[in-house]
């Protein structure tokens, strides 16, 4: 690497003014129109409600469902609704609780790349290869088109993967792959791959295998309980998508990366030979892009790989991560006149690109109300949904607590999220349904003795018999043993890693 450093202040000046150009709408009021967006934010609200109400970790969201419940959050990438509560604690609302983790994702990867970069290239060859970031058609699609904020929080936390791996930051390495576990599932999945490969290939793996594990372990109390259960879901069953309907082709072309495409022809065509690190950048690179197109097919009727990515467009996380460094490298391979074109070549793919990109966005601005009362699923097909539920609620229930059998009086009740308590006057013996779906977890009490709990009704609810008399019920969602377990675990990773990184810094 040559030290050129009189140039940082100019170079992080005009990156600067990049991500201001692209991260602009996130200041317009309202949200814009996206597959995801809103969601999100529909779930970060029913997310810090379960939270506020004493459930943690969160897995259960009682107010979606039609207020009947499900265990979304035991499943799907929780790692931004944690930070989105954070943030709404801190007194900003859902909506910019959202749009700040977005915003603060691409400039954070934006940096982490920048400087990952000036470990092997020059100033001036770190800023077109953070700019090819910035402006890469895929992260920008996944920002304003999709909305995937779990996608955006997962490909900066693999950027600090990647800064980690090539500063020799062990430090780093740990936190980093915790949040990118807890960030996206299927990103975490593709870009793990791809760090794993850049681990093998340091000269320090072994330290750095170790940190990646403490990390593992540190996300252990999302990731085990959703192996472990995701045999008590319908999501083994249900087809979500068909990956040959979700290939890059000529309509979407776009997305690779033309740039990137560029940067790799020209390594290739290049008489220099390639250092192991840049031929693996490369690899991965080319990995990604043609597991998004349509030769990859072959690949995607494997067993569980449609199944795990269900989307191709996914892989080119690794041309989006990856991608600045093969265009870094481009750019050191070229000289004079051909060095200026290229980067005129570039600037101008990435204006044109971005511009429609921005050019295409609409917005919407409702009411705070829209986000915090909204009781959808927020996902595609009710994929984490318990396999014992056969009919999904198309409506809210009149009550919590209503009688299926018998005679019953309730009194005095209390509702706080996924905590019911109630005073029951029963004339005889009746049987009692609670209107949330049941999950385990769930534990009924009366006078303080816990009692069988009945689901096996078409939506999935939890029915108690209740004896004569007058009695305390006590419902609450609460840790199963193996669930606490696996909280230990992220516990005890946490606090091993402080005291390995503790040692490490004493021997050096």
């Amino acid at each position: 690497m040559r030290k050129n450093n009189s140039l940082i202040l100019p170079v992080l000046i005009i990156m600067g003014i990049a991500l201001a150009f692209i991260l602009w709408p996130l200041a317009h009021p309202g949200f814009y129109v996206s597959d995801d967006g809103e969601w999100m934010v529909i779930r970060l609200s029913a997310f810090y409600q379960s939270l506020a109400n004493g459930q943690f970790p969160v897995r259960y969201l009682g107010r979606l469902n039609n207020s009947y419940g499900y265990p979304v959050a035991n499943f799907l990438y929780p790692g931004f609704l944690y930070i989105g509560s954070l943030f709404h604690l801190a007194g900003l609302s859902f909506l910019d609780s959202v749009k700040v983790i977005l915003g603060m994702s691409v400039f954070g990867a934006a940096a982490a790349i920048f400087f990952a970069l000036r470990t092997r290239f020059t100033v001036a060859a770190s800023c077109i290869g953070s700019l090819s970031f910035i402006c890469s058609p895929y992260l920008l699609y996944d920002l304003y088109r999709r909305g995937s904020v779990g996608e955006v929080l997962a490909i900066c936390a693999a950027a600090l993967a990647l800064l980690a791996i090539e500063k020799g930051w062990i430090w780093l390495l740990a936190p980093s792959v915790a949040l990118l576990a807890v960030s996206h599932n299927t990103v975490a999945i593709i870009a793990g791959a791809a760090i794993s490969f850049l681990i093998m290939t340091h000269k320090d793996r072994f330290r750095f295998i170790a940190g990646g594990m403490f990390g593992i372990g540190a996300a252990a109390f999302f990731w085990i309980p959703a192996l472990v259960e995701k045999g008590l879901v319908r999501f083994d069953s249900i087809v979500i998508s068909r990956p040959e309907a979700y290939f890059i082709g000529m309509e979407n072309a776009t997305l690779l990366g033309f740039s990137t495409i560029i940067a790799v022809a020209i390594v290739f065509s290049s008489r220099k030979k390639l250092v192991r690190r840049d031929a693996v950048m490369v690899a991965l690179v080319v990995t990604g892009i043609l597991m998004s197109v349509a030769v990859s097919y072959p690949v995607w009727k494997l067993p569980y790989v449609g199944q795990l990515v269900q989307f191709p467009y996914r892989f080119l996380v690794l041309s989006v991560l990856l991608g600045p460094w093969i265009v870094a490298m481009a750019l050191e391979r070229t000289r004079g006149w051909q060095r200026t074109l290229l980067c005129i070549v570039f600037l101008l793919i990435w204006i044109q690109g971005a511009g429609r990109e921005l050019h295409r966005i609409s917005f919407v601005n409702r009411s705070t109300g829209y986000y915090t009362t909204n009781e959808a699923t927020t996902n595609v097909a009710n994929e984490y949904m318990p396999k014992w539920v056969s009919d999904v609620p198309l409506s809210r229930p009149v009550e919590t607590l209503e009688v299926v059998d018998g005679d019953v009086s309730f009194k005095s009740r209390t509702f706080a999220g996924e905590n019911i308590n109630v005073d029951i006057e029963a004339f005889t013996e009746s049987i009692v349904q609670i209107n949330k779906v049941y999950y385990p977890g769930w534990g009924v009490t009366i006078d303080d003795r816990l009692i069988p709990i009945h689901y096996d009704n078409a939506l999935g609810v939890m029915r108690v018999v209740v004896p004569q008399g007058n009695h305390r019920l006590e419902a609450s969602f609460r840790e199963t043993p193996m669930r606490f377990g696996a909280d230990i675990l992220s516990v005890a990773s946490v606090v091993g890693y402080l005291i390995w990184i503790r040692k490490l810094h004493k021997r050096t």
